[in-house]
């Protein structure tokens, strides 16, 4: 048995529940080598109601034909991605970022992508476009990858929030979701001179955004309301080093931040869950560890998200019996809820992605290294696995079996999102040598 519930709560294991789904098997979109993870997008502006073709989205390495630069391989019937195409401006004119890149759904079914102009990274791009159709330009953003962030908000609204360097306001733009382009910027004092990392920005229906990073060993966050009148920047704990760090504005008007603080081996997991007004308060510790099996954090460590239902879903990197596993816990107004466990009793579970779906579930993804001779997990062999799961009453996450992507081999980036039209999700990730691999699940008629 690959999954164990360590709380009451962790997984369904009555001998009612219906077999796992079967993922198709593992398809190559692209072999030629990418540069970082790549994105799954489904333009909707409501859970259940799309609004244009989605699409994978990454940047492609020097050995790719056209060379680098963002690619985008449009999701058609079945939820197949097709044939990858770089982003043109009208017949023949490429318009596509390079480098590390940013994504995220925005209206009228266009997709948004952010990186830089040039392969020397001395200024950023911007465009916008349906996935298979053309793109334009829209304007610049900051190339750094440390200090460039995007999210889509319930209506189809989309922000990018930016830093040019040292000492520079945070920008805050958002296209509203009956718009064509977006609007000025809203800038955001920082408070040191210092790089900005781990920057992070999420919105509500309304618009209102929140935008938090960390910045000379500390977390700061800054409520925009949709008016573009900013609140005073908050400071509010400590950031350790590395810092991994998620948000969430709800449409009560408070605001959720999640974050891992390392110190040396030791991590520890803090959330800060704010009064109406968006008002931070003092962090709660969720869980404090030496982390297991001399491994850092995983990349996905942290996720937080909206259920279609309105409910929020968190999941976490935590440690348990000498082994990373996965947390699980609905947050409602009375903060976070029962903390449930999915983890591998013979080894590490890693933390990738959570995702909503349109029928008010979620989607769970991880990794399972496969250990050495020497009971040492091996990252250059890792499985990949998924798990459906629900906010039950009262207070409670409940995950499914396992569900068997990739057998073990080279893997990271892995991450996916779910077909609003259809229940159906998509999961990528980057295989051998950089390539992106994908894996589609089938519409789960039990609902």
């Amino acid at each position: 048995m690959l999954v164990a519930a360590l709380a009451a709560g962790g997984l369904a294991a009555d001998a009612a529940t219906p077999p796992a789904a079967q993922w198709s098997a593992p398809a190559t979109l692209s072999s030629c080598g990418s540069l970082g993870a790549a994105r799954v997008l489904f333009p909707q502006n409501k859970p259940t109601r799309p609004t244009g073709p989605g699409a994978i989205v990454w940047s492609a390495g020097p050995r790719c034909p056209g060379g680098t630069g963002a690619r985008v391989a449009p999701i058609g019937a079945g939820d197949v991605p097709g044939p990858p195409m770089t982003p043109l401006a009208g017949l023949r004119h490429t318009v596509a970022p390079v480098g590390w890149l940013s994504a995220a759904s925005g209206p009228h079914g266009q997709i948004a992508i952010a990186g830089s102009a040039h392969a020397d990274h001395d200024e950023g791009l911007l465009i916008q476009g349906v996935a298979g159709g053309s793109f334009r330009a829209l304007g610049p953003s900051a190339p750094s990858p440390q200090a460039r962030a995007m999210t889509t908000a319930y209506l189809g609204d989309v922000a990018l929030t930016s830093s040019a360097g040292r000492g520079t306001p945070v920008q805050l733009q958002i296209e509203r979701y009956f718009a064509r382009s977006f609007g000025p910027p809203t800038s955001v004092p920082v408070a040191e001179r210092s790089p900005i990392a781990a920057l992070t920005v999420a919105m509500d229906f309304r618009t209102d955004s929140l935008l938090a990073w960390a910045q000379n060993g500390e977390i700061y966050a800054c409520d925009v309301p949709g008016s573009g009148v900013r609140h005073p920047l908050q400071r509010i704990a400590p950031a350790g080093s590395h810092p991994h760090l998620v948000a969430l504005l709800s449409d009560d008007n408070r605001g959720i931040l999640m974050w891992l603080e390392q110190h040396g081996s030791q991590t520890s997991v803090y959330m800060d869950y704010s009064s109406t007004g968006v008002r931070f308060g003092t962090p709660r510790l969720l869980e404090r560890y030496t982390d297991p099996d001399g491994l850092t954090p995983p990349a996905g460590g942290l996720q937080l998200i909206r259920l279609s239902s309105e409910s929020v879903m968190a999941a976490w990197a935590g440690a348990a019996g000498g082994h990373w596993v996965l947390r699980t816990a609905p947050i409602d107004q009375r903060g976070l809820q029962q903390v449930s466990t999915i983890s591998n009793p013979e080894g590490d579970a890693l933390l990738s992605a959570l995702a909503p779906g349109p029928k008010g579930e979620a989607l769970v993804l991880w990794t399972q290294p496969q250990p050495y001779s020497g009971g040492r997990p091996d990252l250059t062999r890792q499985a990949l696995l998924a798990a459906r799961g629900i906010d039950a009453s009262p207070g409670k996450t409940i995950f499914g079996q396992p569900e068997p992507i990739t057998a073990p081999g080279p893997l990271s980036g892995a991450t996916l999102a779910l077909d609003p039209a259809n229940d159906r999700a998509v999961a990528v990730w980057q295989g051998q040598g950089g390539a992106i691999d994908y894996s589609i699940r089938p519409e789960d008629p039990a609902g």
